[in-house]
C-alpha cells in the first residue's frame, strides 16, 4: 500500500492504546486475596527449597505456552506488583536458565503442604553436619542434606532431639545404632 492510498480519517485507532495492556480497573478482592496467598506460598517455597540450592520457582505461561523461570525475589516483586497496580510487567524467557535450579510451583505447593501436614515446621535447627562437620549457615539450618557432603540432615535432626529430651551421648549413639542409623 502506497503512503498516498493511507486515509487517515479512514483510521479507526480504537483499542490501540499503547500506554494499557487491557487492565483498566484494579484488582477485585477475590483476586487481590489469591494473589496474596500467592505471596504466602511463595514464601514457604522459598524457606523450603532456597536451602535445597532451588534459585526459583517454574511457572508454566498459558500466554506463552512454554515454562518461565522466576528467582524468588523477582517472583515476589511482580506478585506485589500485580497487587498495586493490577499489572504485571512484560514477560520474557529466561536466557539459558538452568531448568533443575527452579522448583516447579505446582509441585512445590503439594511438597509443602506434605511437609506442613507432616508437621515439619516444627522440627529443629540444625548448626552443623553430624558426618562432616561442616558449619551450616542459618539459611540451611532446616536443610535436608549437607551441601558440602551430601549426609541426609535426619540423623543430626533425631540426635539433637533425643539430647533434648535428655539422652546422654552414649544413649543416643546406643539408640541410633540400633534404629540402623549412623551414629
Amino acid at each position: 500500500m502506497a503512503d498516498d492510498d493511507f486515509d487517515d480519517e479512514r483510521f479507526d485507532d480504537d483499542g490501540l492504546d499503547d500506554d494499557t495492556d487491557g487492565f483498566d480497573e484494579p484488582l477485585d478482592e477475590h483476586e487481590t486475596a489469591l494473589i496474596q496467598q500467592d505471596l504466602h506460598d511463595l514464601a514457604d517455597f522459598e524457606a523450603t527449597f532456597r536451602p535445597e540450592g532451588y534459585r526459583g520457582v517454574a511457572v508454566w505461561c498459558h500466554d506463552c505456552a512454554e515454562e518461565h523461570y522466576y528467582p524468588w525475589d523477582m517472583l515476589r516483586e511482580n506478585l506485589q506488583l500485580l497487587i498495586d497496580t493490577g499489572e504485571t510487567p512484560v514477560h520474557e524467557p529466561a536466557y539459558a536458565p538452568e531448568p533443575d535450579r527452579y522448583i516447579q510451583w505446582e509441585y512445590a505447593r503439594g511438597y509443602v503442604d506434605a511437609l506442613r501436614d507432616a508437621g515439619v515446621q516444627e522440627r529443629l535447627d540444625l548448626t552443623e553436619c553430624n558426618r562432616c562437620g561442616f558449619r551450616l549457615p542459618d539459611a540451611l539450618a532446616q536443610g535436608n542434606f549437607c551441601p558440602r557432603c551430601g549426609n541426609a540432615l535426619l540423623v543430626g535432626r533425631l540426635a539433637a532431639a533425643l539430647t533434648d529430651a535428655g539422652f546422654t551421648s552414649d544413649e543416643v549413639i546406643e539408640f541410633l545404632r540400633r534404629t540402623g542409623l549412623p551414629g
